[in-house]
């Protein structure tokens, strides 16, 4: 590489084989270290010489869209890698395309930013999950401040909305083991067509995310197990690059052999494409609706468990997954965290394990021991 004279900047390669641009620059009576990445050497040059000849105080060389893949690069190695996956999801899904993606710093303010998120909000987001995109969005802007790419954070303007009420949170209601099992009996399942019976059991049987399962193909269910490694985004379409929600979310969850059997039978038999386990031709992208499955799961359990009047969701058979195997079964949490796809058991204890009915049935309760990742396809036997 060639030395280049003091003060005129420096430029280093990244991992990813780009070209990272570093200048210190004055505003005001500040100096600042501001920089850029770029596919080519000769642009962070031509960034260099722009910076030069320009009145810093209202220079703003890019946009929220070109400062992104910058911001992350600078929080490699401070971040942690989960934190920083929520970031990229959060930009692909949302600011990608959106009114902020191509705004210049300059132009951006409390008033874009409102609408932007009330946008979210109106999608029916949780008041949780639209916290920490504001607070992953003003990160990105302190940094932008820091390298002298604005004055201001408009995030921290009187004006900007401090948070944003989305939809209320709902009570998480667990089944109890003897009610799994009821659901899973073969004579009750065979009440609802094979598509919603072959959901059920998947469901109840690995813990995976309704986007999870619904993206399953036939090649993904096997005798003793089933590998989750797509996912369906938020209208129903298959994820670019079957994007997954954490890393740690593709896995193989073992399942008992009688229900895999049974599985890998019915799909033999049934008329479904290669492509697609839960197939429907009626959808915009081809697969089964996630709000079509939760309406006939909740028929199903209400004709099923007729003195059960609790509002059971979909997502409630992965809360029940990892309490029964925790608290009732005394499976080990760190083997039910990695069967759920979490990074750490803190998530798995926290918000997945709920307290249970003391009214379980001994015989249903299996001997405590330690049970490896092998061992728990025999839980609900």
């Amino acid at each position: 590489m060639t030395k280049r004279t003091a003060g005129t900047g420096s430029i280093t390669r990244t991992p990813s084989g780009k070209f990272k641009g570093t200048i210190r620059v004055t505003i005001g009576n500040e100096q600042k270290r501001i920089s850029k990445t770029f596919p080519t050497r000769k642009e962070v040059e031509k960034f260099f010489q722009e910076v030069s000849q320009s009145n810093i105080k209202y220079y703003s060389p890019t946009t929220i869209s070109e400062y992104f893949e910058h911001f992350i690069q600078l929080k490699e190695g401070v971040y942690r890698e989960s934190t920083l996956y929520g970031i990229r999801m959060f930009y692909r899904k949302h600011i990608q395309g959106s009114i902020l993606d191509k705004t210049k710093f300059y132009t951006l303010d409390s008033t874009v930013i409102n609408r932007f998120f009330l946008g979210l909000a109106s999608h029916g987001y949780a008041t949780s999950t639209l916290s920490r995109w504001r607070k992953e969005f003003k990160s990105i802007l302190e940094m932008a401040v820091y390298e002298g790419y604005l004055e201001d954070n408009p995030m921290n303007s009187p004006r900007s909305i401090k948070k944003i009420k989305g939809k209320p949170s709902r009570n998480i209601t667990t089944f109890t083991l003897e009610e799994v099992q009821k659901l899973l009996s073969f004579d009750n399942l065979s009440r609802i067509p094979l598509v919603y019976q072959m959901y059920i059991v998947i469901a109840f049987l690995t813990g995976g995310r309704p986007q999870e399962i619904l993206a399953l193909t036939k090649g993904d269910i096997q005798i003793d197990k089933v590998t989750f490694n797509k996912s369906l985004g938020l209208r129903g379409k298959l994820q670019k690059d079957c994007l997954m929600k954490t890393p740690w979310s593709n896995r193989t969850v073992p399942i008992p052999k009688m229900y895999g059997q049974w599985l890998v039978e019915k799909i033999k038999k049934a008329a479904l494409p290669e492509d697609s386990l839960f197939h429907s031709s009626k959808s915009a992208y081809g697969y089964l609706d996630r709000d079509n499955v939760g309406c006939r799961f909740k028929k199903y359990v209400k004709d099923v468990l007729i003195e059960n009047h609790l509002q059971h969701r979909l997502y409630d058979t992965r809360h029940t997954y990892a309490t029964l195997l925790i608290t009732v079964l005394k499976v080990d949490v760190k083997t039910v965290s990695k069967l759920m796809g979490h990074n750490n058991i803190e998530t798995t204890l926290r918000y997945y394990t709920h307290p249970m009915s003391n009214n379980v049935p001994c015989n249903l309760v299996l001997p405590v021991g330690d049970k490896s990742v092998k061992q728990v396809s025999k839980v609900f036997r």
